[in-house]
């Protein structure tokens, strides 16, 4: 954009330098209407676009020496459509002849009207205003060059030959400006433009008046007017500019229909010599919105350092935003941004630009601070922010910080016609901050928060909010967040853990029911993708753990449950729990949450009475339950007669809870128990015959065994009777034959 306000300037330039041009060819030639094809053929050996004079070129002799151009353009190359580059209606410029001849300029107002620049990039990428000029140091072969006798000029080297008055003014009227871009679709235009300069004197004060009307592609127009002063020193080393009323009037979508109008004031001194600036008195208002600033620049030709302060005084912006007709939100609180105001300080040098000693207050919270841009080529961005106090609640819709307000926005959640604002990614690409936000307290959604802090990173596509921590219900919380905005939709995962909390007041808060007392925590592993918060909450899948201990599950009050189920089978009447409650002294629990569904692997309830175990699942969304217990009698429990139901110890009792997640069905199953028990002692008893007819089996065959041990002894003994027999017979017989 630099580079066409550098060419249209130049182009306005040419205009006005040819207009002065043909006022001094009056002075040489009669007619200089003789003259247009020359002057057209030398525009266009030196551009290589043709120069069309189709008005008359009038002079004026005395007292004024003067020249009228009339209707003159110039076209365009080729390759840039048919409409001239630069064409005017009129141009007019005068100057006195008498201070001629004492070498003094004095010029009446120099006149243009109805400029009209056609600023055009091709299919290629070529700009019709990248001109191929000759170099200033270029001589045309066939032009004759003319020379100067220095006994002519009494002027000492470096000043001009004569002496410029004064400058009557200048008047800009009908002017128009078209950009084109051809090879995006761009299209903007400015006019009609109108701008007046007063009598131009140094050291003098310049009036100023303009006004104007431009366009951005087709749906964006801004009317605007300024009047103010201008001065510059004799010795061009002192400027000044003071615009007293600068209006400006847009029109765009999303923007009253009527148009927003802002208001702006300011004087800007620039002084040379001193290589310094000063921005004062800056004041912009718009829809009742008021900021105020001032600057000091420094170093201003070489390396600019700029130093400054902004505000904005305290307002009403919710009735600003109501001036934009920006339609806000309902609200719970209907006080809820009635005051807001801001004050910071500003220093800029170089790639970077520092906001320190920042301080915003909004209704009852104030936020003090600090900001940078380190690098303006990668946006790099860091901060660092304290606030008091912030209640999010009163910004929410009603409702949003009730007793289970929370269970019921999860529960829209489960349907996916619900419309939810679609998240954009492109702004998550293109951040690349560093920093960190403390706060001290926060009630969101009815949940009280204290002792926030919270740091943030991103590059990328790719955000990380770590170490996040909070203090809430004597507990603490830890969290580590990463976001992934690099592929088609939004990935998080979170790893967090909240430990020492009590669990009342959150349940409560979250289900709108006192549901689990104790002292805990959890920790949760998870990941999601999406475009919206809702289709998020629904692809949310990971794990989950609960540890609480020295608490009670309300609602639920179990040993009373048993008392009532054991006098049913004997057929007495069940009585009221006195407090729906079971104690326990510790909670366990595996989660796994699979897109609202959330499956309970592993529970145990332990207390001195009862242990619980089993698991089951619920869903969420749909906001029902299904689980299947086992509840085993441990301790010591009195029925209702005062006698001791020791007999239901190490009998397995089912506990089923399931329908309605907030009011499920409970059923203690006693009968089916003690039938299993039952089950259990038959198939015991039937177990112990068969053990002693084992016993008795293996006793028989003890005996059996023994009898036939005893039998072997017997004929053992026999035959070594009988043969001991036959040897003494034998020793015998020997004996009597060898006497």
């Amino acid at each position: 954009m630099a580079r066409v306000i550098k060419w249209f300037a130049l182009g306005v330039v040419a205009v006005v330098a040819l207009v002065v041009l043909l006022a001094v060819a009056i002075i040489l030639l009669v007619d200089p209407n003789d003259y247009r094809d020359d002057i057209g053929r030398i525009v266009e050996e030196q551009t290589g676009q043709e120069l069309v004079i189709e008005g008359d070129i009038r002079l004026s002799f005395f007292p004024w020496l003067g020249l009228d151009l009339g209707r003159t353009r110039l076209e365009n190359r080729e390759g840039f459509g048919d409409d001239p580059f630069v064409s005017i209606e009129s141009a007019g410029i005068a100057v006195k002849l008498m201070p001629l001849l004492r070498r003094e300029v004095e010029l009446d107002t120099v006149r243009l009207d109805g400029l009209r620049a056609n600023l055009i990039v091709n299919e290629d990428g070529d700009a019709n205003w990248d001109l191929d000029l000759p170099g200033d140091d270029e001589v045309a072969p066939d032009e004759p060059t003319v020379a100067v006798d220095d006994d002519d000029v009494d002027a000492e080297p470096g000043q001009l030959p004569v002496t410029i008055g004064t400058i009557q003014g200048v008047r800009i009227t009908n002017l128009h400006v078209n950009y084109e871009d051809w090879q995006t679709g761009a299209r903007h235009q400015a006019g009609p433009v109108n701008l007046s300069l007063g009598e131009l004197l140094l050291d003098e004060d310049v009036s100023l008046d303009a006004d104007w009307v431009a366009s951005l592609d087709d749906d964006t127009r801004v009317e605007g007017s300024l009047e103010g002063l201008l001065q510059a020193s004799s010795d061009f080393q002192r400027f000044g500019a003071s615009f007293t009323n600068l209006q400006v009037l847009a029109f765009a979508e999303g923007l009253p229909e009527d148009g927003l109008e802002l208001e702006m004031s300011a004087v800007f001194d620039a002084d040379l010599e001193q290589d310094t600036a000063r921005l004062s008195d800056f004041v912009a208002r718009v829809a009742g919105l008021r900021l105020d600033a001032a600057a000091d620049i420094t170093a201003l030709t070489a390396d600019p350092r700029v130093e400054g302060t902004f505000g904005i005084p305290e307002t009403d912006l919710r009735r600003v935003l109501e001036r934009m007709e920006i339609e806000l939100p309902e609200m719970a609180d209907d006080d809820a941004l009635r005051r807001f105001s801001l004050d910071g300080s500003f220093t800029a040098l170089g790639d970077r630009a520092d906001i320190t000693e920042l301080a915003i207050r909004l209704d009852d919270t104030r936020l003090n601070g600090t900001a940078s841009i380190t690098d303006f080529a990668t946006q790099a961005v860091r901060f660092d922010f304290h606030g008091d106090r912030f209640d999010a609640d009163r910004y929410l819709p009603p409702g949003t910080g009730d007793e289970g307000a929370g269970a019921a926005t999860v529960g829209e959640a489960g349907d996916e016609d619900a419309e939810a604002a679609e998240i954009p990614l492109e702004p998550l690409r293109d951040l690349n901050l560093e920093g960190r936000f403390r706060l001290d307290e926060l009630r969101v959604a009815g949940f009280d928060v204290t002792d926030i802090g919270i740091n943030v990173s991103a590059a990328d596509g790719l955000i990380r909010i770590h170490p996040l921590v909070a203090r809430l219900y004597q507990g603490e919380y830890q969290g580590d967040i990463r976001l992934d905005a690099t592929g088609d939709v939004l990935r998080v995962s979170a790893n967090e853990r909240l430990s020492g909390v009590q669990a009342q007041p959150i349940v409560t808060q979250f289900l709108g029911r006192d549901l689990l007392r104790g002292r805990g925590g959890f920790r949760l592993q998870a990941e999601t993708a999406g475009l919206d918060p809702m289709a998020m909450l629904r692809e949310l899948v990971g794990e989950m753990e609960l540890d609480f201990a020295d608490g009670a599950v309300v609602g639920l009050n179990l040993a009373q449950m048993t008392r009532n189920a054991t006098a049913r089978l004997q057929g007495q009447s069940a009585q009221e729990p006195e407090e729906r409650t079971t104690d326990f002294t510790n909670l366990r629990a595996l989660l796994r949450i699979d897109r609202g569904t959330i499956r309970n692997e592993r529970l145990s309830v332990q207390s001195p009475l009862f242990r619980v175990d089993g698991g089951g699942e619920a869903n969420i969304f749909e906001q029902t339950v299904d689980y299947a217990l086992t509840v085993n009698l441990v301790g010591t429990l009195e029925g209702q007669d005062g006698a001791s139901l020791d007999n239901l110890r190490r009998v397995p009792i089912p506990l089923r809870f399931s329908g309605s997640l907030l009011s499920p069905d409970i059923n203690l199953d006693l009968q089916a128990a003690l039938t299993a028990q039952q089950r259990e002692r038959l198939r015991e008893g039937e177990e112990a015959v068969r053990e002693r007819a084992r016993e008795e089996e293996e006793r028989a065959r003890e005996r059996a065994r023994q009898e036939e041990e005893r039998a072997r002894e017997r004929l053992q003994e026999e035959r070594e009777q009988r043969e001991g027999e036959v040897r003494d017979r034998a020793r015998d017989q020997l004996r009597r034959l060898l006497d």
